[in-house]
């Protein structure tokens, strides 16, 4: 069977953190899939390919995570993305 891997949730609180690592999952997925067409239908279109994709879409995930939370905000995810590429090595 598929599910044998799987364990029941021992409470609310488990059931919900497994469920959010789910979501993250199949959003991160979605996400790389998307981007590199989302770049090459730019004004200046970019080339993007998997592995970069797949790179960058855990980020842009966090800072949509961050512009949607209570205490976040567009600015505060702007603020996290450019902290971010100050701290990159190849800037």
């Amino acid at each position: 069977m598929a599910n044998e891997g799987l364990r029941r949730p021992e409470n609310t609180q488990e059931f919900v953190a497994m469920w959010n690592a789910v979501t993250e999952e199949a959003m991160r997925h979605k996400l790389t899939g998307m981007l590199p067409q989302l770049a090459r239908g730019l004004s200046s279109p970019l080339e993007l390919d998997d592995s970069q994709a797949e790179a960058l879409s855990p980020v842009l995930l966090r800072a949509l995570q961050i512009a949607a939370s209570p205490q976040g905000g567009v600015a505060a995810a702007v603020t996290f993305l450019s902290e971010l590429a100050a701290d990159s090595p190849g800037r």
